[in-house]
């Protein structure tokens, strides 16, 4: 039997046949496609509301940067004055494992002092710092966190330093002399005085 246009028919059993017309069948797929999409768009804006309250991946800074393993460090061998791309800088103990110390720079003619102390492990201390060294009424404090590695022979130190809000960021870098061995006084007065021997003979 020629079903009339327009109409899609659907054999229930052999003796009976329903007769759907076509464009309800297309309204109902219609309706599917478009429940689908709302479902879709649900998950979507659902995913990103949990993406906006997982905190943002942390911005590569200093604080990122690990110090290297510690390694043994003669005792006293990070204290004394040391020259450093923050200025003149004196590191003393301060008990057991722990040094603290200052340094000093000029800005717009005026003596700038910060203060440092920490935990030193080996020849690694974990440090935290501030700048001044004591609040000034109406002048802000830095405050901050950072790391120092010490040479084994006392020579350099180089490390990492950062604010405690992060907004600053930067290398700290120190070095001086070795210490010379003391050596017997010589005989004659053979002394060295600005690079030469004197008292020796001629």
């Amino acid at each position: 039997m020629l079903q009339p246009r327009g109409t899609l028919a659907v054999t229930a059993d052999d003796r009976n046949r329903v007769v759907v017309p076509f464009a309800a069948m297309t309204a109902l797929a219609t309706t599917a496609r478009l429940a689908l999409a709302a479902l879709a768009t649900t998950v979507l804006v659902a995913s990103a509301s949990s993406k906006k309250n997982e905190p943002p991946p942390a911005a590569a800074g200093a604080w990122n940067a690990a110090p290297p393993p510690s390694s043994a460090l003669p005792p006293g061998a990070a204290s004394g004055l040391w020259k450093t791309t923050f200025g003149a800088v004196k590191v003393e103990d301060d008990g057991p494992g722990r040094v603290h110390g200052v340094w000093m720079y000029q800005r717009d003619g005026k003596d700038v002092v910060g203060y440092f102390g920490g935990a030193l492990d080996g020849n690694v201390l974990r440090l935290t710092w501030r700048e001044p060294a004591q609040a000034q009424p109406g002048e802000a404090q830095l405050v901050g966190e950072g790391w120092l590695v010490f040479d084994a022979g006392g020579a350099r130190f180089s490390g990492r330093w950062w604010t405690s809000n992060r907004d600053r960021q930067g290398d700290w870098t120190g070095w001086r002399a070795p210490a010379a061995p003391t050596a017997a006084a010589p005989a004659m007065g053979g002394a060295a005085y600005g690079g030469a021997a004197y008292g020796a003979p001629y």
